[in-house]
């Protein structure tokens, strides 16, 4: 489900319950009308039940005239009609309201605002304080807020919100769903984030939570690790509400101790594809040797099937692998390969493929499908650029398949978030001069072109000064880290000035190079744990990549990570597949499941300054991250 699809459901249910704490209140139910409204109401007809509300209510009495005017309008909000609903509720004298009707009337007001995409409209609607309201409108006003805040880009307030809600409910149900929604937030956080926030946190609520989720970000994933964090966690802190959450995070690690004990890899040994197939493999042996033996456990074997060999014939590859006894596969790696086995209906154990099928491929219910995949990353920063506040993009991408699917990507998740890509540059990638996609794009050689025309009208030369088109307000590039160096100084050159850019982590080598980055200064982009943590698991992780493999960590390190994640993960699936909140902290990213069995890694952000990555928002500080790598050419665009 898209986060907008969710917001819109979310907003129905808040209409739905303001709208049944307006029917306690007396409407004089056995007026004509009113049965009338009821029956419209209960058969499906918001829109018309709320037209006969307002027919009326400029014959009743105050409070009876505003109670019912609330009414129509939570209805309108049912109908997807928000305009109409802002005029209603703009009609409603705040004087003559009580207390908990002034709530609701500042809790429909935030509906509109959010159904028309502005959070900070919504956040100015709501009371800043929830004292004196009863605890079901209380409640409502704070789901709104925790809303208005995770779509105005203040992910703490809405946690903060949601902590400060959960006292005000009395259903089973929605404490379970309020603390879905908590722990979703704190998951999402990265772990410079969630420990930013806790070194600031005020009150022994949040600073628990906080805690806890910090807990779950960098604890090693053995349980006596995890069980001796959560001891000390619980001499601080008192949060009965957590016990769920604590209890599913013994789960999580206990599961990742149970491995199946015959593990089929099937990746491409040979051919053009070893060098990748190779650095895939450091990050699973990596995992396999630091995953502890467990007493009265059988032990864990691995083996290996070279699908170079055998390019034609995969699912029957597959087939002799669990004829062989594999319980578990992991691969294989090429598009191609793991669409011709999701279509074989050979798939009978649990599989991890290290790709995606082709689209509107049918995937079968043991089929998992992970992989470094780059349109995932463009909806992640067009996600981004919106919640900065951007709505109007110029893209520049290389001129092949894949830069158009990329671009493709980013510009399908912008325009659902309410943005626009005015333009789309493409690039010839083995360039060096830009300049016709750039000026292209930004209507440089438009006003150029208007220039010649004023010149020829006039018939005499015109003073000129190029611009650019000031309709955009971003600019989104793709391509690697040659192509990155480049572009930035010619959109700078060709007057694209304090335009921001975004990118996804394929225009970052990987290793810090100062020198040579230097031009990428306030790029903001997203990429793994791996590369950006500079604490914690994913730190210690990139220490041993360097000393283990250091060619491969210059050249291949998230497709390491991506090995690790892909044997790390294996006993997390099913979890990941039933629980759509919960969260595997990877290297590659926090993963997390979605519809058609996919992982979808979620990223974090840094920015460019003084030729070194630093995490996002903390620009002018020194928290880059370490590496002891020189810099050498990134090579992880998957196959």
């Amino acid at each position: 489900m898209t986060p907008s699809v969710t917001i819109r459901l979310s907003l129905a249910m808040c209409a739905t319950l303001l709208l049944a704490a307006c029917a306690t209140q007396p409407v004089t139910p056995s007026a004509p009308w009113a049965q009338q409204a009821q029956t419209q109401a209960q058969a499906g007809h918001p829109a018309a039940a709320a037209a006969i509300y307002l027919r009326a209510a400029p014959s009743l009495p105050s409070p009876q005239r505003e109670q019912i005017m609330l009414k129509a309008a939570a209805l309108l909000l049912q109908a997807q009609q928000p305009e109409q609903a802002r005029t209603v509720i703009e009609h409603i004298n705040p004087q003559d309201l009580s207390s908990d009707d002034t709530g609701r009337r500042a809790g429909l007001a935030a509906q509109v605002a959010l159904a028309e995409h502005q959070p900070a409209q919504a956040l100015a609607a709501l009371p800043t304080s929830t004292t004196g309201l009863s605890n079901p409108v209380a409640a409502e006003l704070l789901e709104l807020r925790a809303q208005a805040e995770r779509l105005n880009d203040n992910p703490l307030g809405a946690v903060e919100a949601r902590i400060a809600r959960a006292p005000l409910l009395a259903e089973t149900s929605a404490l379970d769903a309020n603390r879905k929604s908590l722990w979703e937030l704190l998951s999402q956080a990265s772990p410079q984030q969630t420990r930013q926030w806790l070194q600031q946190a005020t009150t022994p609520p949040l600073k628990g939570w906080l805690a806890l989720a910090l807990i779950a970000k960098s604890t090693p994933p053995q349980p006596a690790a995890l069980a001796a964090a959560l001891a000390n966690w619980q001499q601080q802190y008192n949060l009965p509400d957590a016990t769920p959450i604590i209890e599913a995070l013994k789960a999580q690690w206990q599961a990742m101790q149970v491995y199946p004990p015959r593990i089929a890899i099937l990746l491409p040994l040979t051919g053009r594809f070893a060098p990748v197939s190779t650095a895939i493999l450091d990050g699973l042996l990596t995992a396999y040797y630091r995953h502890p033996s467990q007493p009265d456990a059988q032990p864990i074997t691995l083996r290996f099937y070279d699908t170079s060999a055998h390019p034609q014939n995969i699912p029957a590859l597959y087939a002799r692998a669990v004829r062989d006894g594999a319980q578990y596969v992991i691969g294989p790696l090429d598009r191609n390969a793991v669409t011709e086995l999701a279509q074989s209906g050979a798939v009978s154990v649990p599989t991890l493929a290290l790709n995606h099928a082709a689209d509107g491929t049918q995937i079968p219910a043991k089929l998992y499908q992970f992989g470094l995949i780059p349109e995932s990353e463009a909806a992640q920063a067009a996600e981004r650029a919106s919640l900065d506040g951007y709505s109007r993009a110029v893209a520049l991408t290389p001129n092949s398949d894949w830069g158009k699917r990329v671009a493709a990507a980013f510009s399908n998740r912008f325009t659902q978030l309410g943005g626009q890509v005015l333009a789309t540059g493409r690039y010839d990638p083995t360039a060096s001069d830009f300049t016709p996609a750039i000026v292209n794009s930004l209507n440089i050689d438009y006003s150029d072109a208007r220039r010649r025309a004023v010149a020829a009208t006039i018939g005499q030369s015109v003073e000129f000064e190029a611009r650019r088109r000031q309709d955009v307000d971003m600019i989104f590039i793709v391509g690697d880290p040659r192509q990155a160096r480049l572009l930035i100084p010619q959109i700078r050159f060709h007057h694209g000035i304090g335009l921001p850019i975004y990118s996804i982590s394929t225009a970052y080598s990987g290793t810090h190079d100062p020198r040579a980055d230097h031009d990428l200064n306030g790029m903001i982009f997203d990429d793994a744990p791996l590369l950006l943590d500079a604490q914690g698991p994913a730190a210690a992780a990139r220490d041993a990549m360097h000393t283990n493999f250091p060619d491969a960590s210059r050249r291949y390190p998230r497709l390491i990570a991506l090995g690790e994640d892909a044997f790390d993960v294996l006993p997390y699936l099913g979890r990941l597949a039933s629980e759509d909140w919960a969260r595997f902290p990877g290297l590659s990213g926090s993963l997390k499941m979605t519809p058609g069995n996919v992982l979808v890694r979620q990223l974090e952000w840094a920015q460019f300054d003084n030729g070194l990555p630093v995490p996002f928002g903390q620009v002018g500080t020194s928290n880059t991250v370490p590496t002891a790598t020189p810099a050498q050419q990134n090579a992880d665009t998957p196959p």
